[in-house]
């Protein structure tokens, strides 16, 4: 997914709403991004809380970051779903 379709997607959520990586049995925190040869990797941490739909939008929301992709280790992402509160990147 690109940077782009990802926060047009997000601009219709709930502000409040915690980000995730959804892995199977799992839900990790996003707590913040890197860019890395073109492609935005999404960093995570059990010990900390996620970020926030708007903190998460403020780091992505840069023109020169929106045709890059956005990965978690190793895969790039291809959607989300949402659970409660969550938005669970996927």
């Amino acid at each position: 997914m690109r940077t782009i379709d990802l926060i047009l997607l997000l601009n219709d959520f709930k502000k409040n709403n915690r980000i995730f990586i959804e892995t199977k049995d799992q839900r990790i925190p996003v707590v913040d991004l890197e860019v890395f040869d073109d492609e935005i990797i999404l960093k995570t941490s059990k010990k900390m809380h996620g970020l926030k739909n708007w903190e998460f939008l403020i780091l992505l929301n840069k023109k020169q970051y929106y045709e890059m992709p956005v990965f978690y280790d190793n895969r790039q992402l291809f959607g989300f779903r949402v659970a409660g509160n969550c938005l669970l990147l996927g």
